[in-house]
């Protein structure tokens, strides 16, 4: 990749050593998607050490959980025998863990957030002083993403239904007209088509929500302000959002969809494994669960990895908006914040 470096620029830490910045200048012009990605990929590469401890800090509690939980599920299988007495054990824990994983993600983008700021200025980064900054906007974050929450789930729903009634009639359609080899053909390539058409409804129904943690954080407003604001910097900017919105659900998906394949895999080798020492119906009888669990622990490991890169997505957004919308300064506008 070829990199630059430019003197004055908000990738410049105030210590004067200049971070090596992707090909695109990021926001010294209007970015599109695959330049909002590359830039966010590129500064979480730069500083992957403080922004992969957020993530370990906030879903630490989970993870360790997950991992502990291991041991029952191998002593409940194996010595046991009673994978209902754990599956019980699995869905108490699950269930006096929500709450936390609720408004974890919460937590997350905003410190992720004040990372980017703080990064950007040349501050060092702990825990503590992300929470002293935090803090103050904490109950109105929760507030606003609780409530955003209600209208996403909304539109997922819709959609969902939606979607769910067309792929039907396209499926039945497509069996009426051409029964066979040729309606299976017809009626894949029409649900193609349907799906795509329920993702951009998604995408422009959920774009309104993207960036209201960073108006919450970064311009200190409280719950309900954020909403209206965010709907001033998106709706100006509405094809180039919802574009941004779908191609950072995609990235999103083919990093997903790695990371699940090379568990898998991961898992496959220790299957395979153990069929050295017990017959397969065993492995299916009493393995299942535990490697299930290995699963879920590990699974918690890749979100940390893959998420940081997700907010850095909707972090640069939001500054492309506000680029585009009132033409500032992303240096000026974090001291800004910084006062």
């Amino acid at each position: 990749m070829e990199t630059y470096t430019r003197t004055g620029d908000w990738r410049v830490a105030t210590l004067g050593t200049a971070v090596v910045q992707s090909r695109f200048r990021t926001l010294a012009r209007p970015a599109t998607p695959f330049e909002l990605m590359d830039d966010a990929v590129s500064y979480y590469r730069e500083n992957f050490r403080p922004l992969f401890y957020i993530s370990l800090w906030v879903y630490l509690i989970p993870t360790i959980v997950s991992i502990l939980l291991l041991l029952p599920a191998v002593y409940y299988t194996t010595a046991v025998n009673n994978p209902f007495v754990y599956t019980l054990l699995d869905v108490l824990v699950n269930f006096g863990l929500l709450p936390y994983l609720l408004i974890a993600p919460m937590i997350h983008a905003g410190f992720t957030t004040l990372a980017f700021r703080m990064l950007a200025v040349g501050e060092p980064i702990t825990l503590r002083s992300l929470w002293a900054r935090l803090k103050p906007r904490f109950w109105r974050l929760v507030g606003n993403q609780l409530l955003a929450s209600i209208p996403i789930g909304g539109v997922i729903i819709t959609v969902g239904i939606g979607w769910f009634l067309a792929f039907i009639a396209v499926a039945a359609g497509a069996a009426a007209l051409a029964p066979g080899v040729t309606g299976l053909i017809l009626a894949t390539s029409l649900g193609v088509v349907v799906s795509i058409v329920a993702l951009v409804l998604l995408a422009l129904g959920c774009v309104w929500f993207l960036i209201l943690p960073q108006i919450v954080v970064l311009e200190n407003t409280d719950a309900i302000t954020a909403f209206s604001r965010a709907f001033d910097l998106i709706r100006p900017n509405l094809r180039h959002a919802v574009l941004s919105l779908l191609a950072f659900w995609g990235i999103q998906a083919v990093f997903t969809l790695a990371v699940g394949i090379l568990l898998l895999i991961i898992l496959a080798i220790a299957a395979a494994l153990l069929t050295i020492y017990t017959s397969f119906e065993e492995l299916r009888s009493r393995w299942l669960i535990p490697l299930g669990q290995a699963y879920e622990a590990v699974s918690y490991i890749s979100y940390m990895l893959v998420m940081p890169a997700m907010y850095l997505t909707s972090i640069l957004f939001y500054f492309d908006l506000r680029y585009r919308r009132e033409g500032l300064d992303i240096y000026e506008v974090l001291r800004q914040a910084e006062r």
